[in-house]
């Protein structure tokens, strides 16, 4: 029996909700983008002057499985091989770029495709002539297992108008990309205010990364997106959204990836849902709080058997441990009255253990006002932190949030760049959460949070100074979050010669940490 070496990945990152999110990310010391690629990318607004945003198109990493590659003359080729999880290897060929969009060049017009063991047995040979649809192919294989070896062999022409080039490269197979979504909704929200709503996004597959689309649902429609979003593999990214709510009541919030325009992803759809209490605002403000420090740990094992009538076999088993750990302290809250702006001073501090590990200030922070809604916010950007703090004037009063966000970016959705970069049409551009985002002993990403945690924020403007310092006790906590039972599928693939294939799977996700609230 084969067996494949146990893997964890182990990550730290923090789901944010309306207002103060204190997290950590663990990531790879890489260099930021918005300093090293992107030269061009426009700058936010007023009081944002100094953090960057970056085109969607721009990878913020990319750590996955390297694509196979092929060169002949003027053509190249890339490759991925993608085991999708139920016995079936999606092999995906293109003469252009595997995780764009942008159609291939040329044409691929013949391919012949070899599969090996790995022991170097060949098990089979296919060839494909006469192909149409471009320069990019995929072809479906089936009856072997993941440890398996792929050559493709192609003939590529249109690259060079005179010659037709034949291109061969060689490539392993890799688990598809699988991502995870987790709704952070505030739990104070006033009619007419905005409020941000974020969907934390990580890839749980760990081999390669995927593109998606990241979608706001309000009570089953569709009312924010940030498109063709880039998720490392086991990495992961916060998407921000921004909503006003036009009716009080309890409503229906999902966030949802969509697809992948990645090609050989194969990522599953994926959703996390919740439901939302808007209240009418009023002539009293209030607050609320909460800390999590909480790890999911999820185990997923695969096994994998076949046989031919004539007596040679194959098993095979893999067990992999992904550990995401998020850990947030959330402060929101209205206020009774509209604020006048610019904000004097804005003040911020986190303590733990008599320890003061965040402490910010700000004065003279000028609004901006959405182009769309009409709203007018007030927001500090801060890159280096991979937070905002804002104050939105609204219906009743105003609201009052300092969001700190999770992963290595934070895309900015089409209502939130509306609402906090005052941006109009339909933008993809994202901010990077600073780097490394990791334990810090001076950016406080990731504490010891003891039994307890001190938050102060002060706001002053021409009428005045509000300030809240709400302290959250914390208890432990632990559970488990899903099951997916061991299940089996058994085939008769034509290439075992009259033979059966059972491939089995199964999932369980386990949770634990510290947790605490107040409100006032």
């Amino acid at each position: 029996m084969f067996r494949k070496a146990h893997r964890r990945y182990l990550s730290h990152l923090a789901p944010a909700a309306l207002a103060l999110l204190a997290t950590a990310a663990c990531s790879d010391a890489s260099p930021n983008p918005a300093a090293a690629l992107t030269p061009g990318a426009p700058r936010l607004l007023s009081s944002n002057a100094r953090a960057h945003l970056v085109s969607n198109s721009v990878k913020y990493r990319d750590s996955g499985a390297p694509h196979a590659t092929g060169r002949s003359g003027s053509a190249t080729l890339e490759g991925r091989a993608v085991d999708d999880g139920h016995g079936v290897i999606h092999l995906v060929i293109t003469t252009g770029d595997l995780d764009s969009a942008t159609p291939a060049p040329g044409e691929i017009v013949k391919a012949q495709i070899k599969v090996f063991a790995a022991d170097g047995a060949l098990l089979s040979v296919e060839n494909h002539n006469h192909l149409t649809g471009g320069g990019t192919q995929t072809f479906l294989l089936t009856g072997f297992a993941p440890d398996v070896s792929i050559r493709v062999q192609a003939n590529v022409r249109g690259i060079d108008n005179h010659r037709t080039d034949v291109v061969t490269l060689t490539t392993g197979v890799v688990s598809a990309a699988r991502l995870s979504v987790e709704l952070q909704l505030p739990t104070l929200v006033a009619v007419g205010q905005p409020a941000v709503i974020t969907g934390v996004v990580s890839e749980v597959g760990g081999d390669v990364g995927t593109r998606a689309d990241c979608v706001l649902y309000v009570d089953g429609h569709e009312v924010d997106r940030a498109d063709d979003i880039w998720v490392d593999a086991g990495g992961m990214v916060t998407c921000a959204f921004a909503y006003t709510f036009s009716t009080m009541g309890r409503h229906t919030v999902e966030v949802r990836v969509n697809g992948a325009s990645g090609a050989g992803s194969l990522m599953a759809n994926a959703g996390d849902t919740g439901n939302l209490d808007v209240g009418g605002g009023g002539s009293t403000g209030g607050w609320t709080a909460s800390v999590e420090d909480r790890s999911v740990t999820t185990t997923s094992v695969l096994e994998y058997t076949w046989w031919k009538p004539d007596g040679s076999h194959k098993e095979y088993s893999n067990t992999e441990f992904t550990t995401l750990r998020d850990q947030t302290i959330s402060l929101q809250g209205t206020l009774g009255r509209a604020v006048d702006f610019p904000l004097a001073a804005a003040d911020l501090s986190i303590e733990t253990g008599g320890v003061e590990w965040e402490s910010d200030h700000w004065t003279g922070l000028a609004a901006v006002v959405d182009p769309t809604t009409g709203s007018t916010c007030v927001n500090q950007q801060i890159p280096a932190q991979g937070a905002i703090l804002f104050v939105c004037n609204g219906l009743g009063g105003a609201s009052y949030g300092y969001t700190r966000f999770a992963g290595n970016v934070t895309y900015h959705s089409y209502g939130y760049a509306h609402t906090f970069d005052a941006l109009v049409g339909t933008p993809e551009n994202y901010t990077w959460n600073g780097d490394p985002f990791t334990y810090s002993s001076g950016g406080g990403q990731v504490r010891a949070l003891g039994s307890a945690v001190q938050l102060r924020l002060s706001l002053q403007d021409a009428q005045g100074t509000f300030s809240v310092s709400p302290l959250v006790a914390l208890s432990p906590f632990s559970g488990v979050v899903s099951v997916a039972p061991y299940t089996c599928t058994l085939t008769r693939p034509e290439n075992l010669e009259g033979g059966e294939q059972n491939y089995c799977t199964s999932e369980r996700k386990d949770e634990a940490g510290w947790r605490g609230s107040a409100s006032g």
